[in-house]
């Protein structure tokens, strides 16, 4: 029993997927980056504080509730 160095080994390889086109993993990450900083620019509007009334209290709280 001898061995044929000359054959092509019969594995089966992994079924190739088609890469992204250039166009389209540009717009993903575009439409990605301006989402974080849409988000962003939310989250600071939304968190801001004035530093002239950073020293006023905050509202007191109605009679009607219990204090424990």
């Amino acid at each position: 029993m001898s061995a044929d160095s000359s054959a092509a080994p019969t594995a089966t390889a992994a079924p190739v997927t088609p890469a992204v086109p250039e166009r389209a993993a540009a717009a993903i990450l575009g439409s990605m980056i301006a989402l974080i900083l849409l988000l962003m620019a939310i989250l600071v509007q939304t968190t801001w504080v004035d530093p002239a009334s950073a020293s006023d209290l905050p509202p007191a709280e109605p009679a009607g509730y219990a204090q424990l």
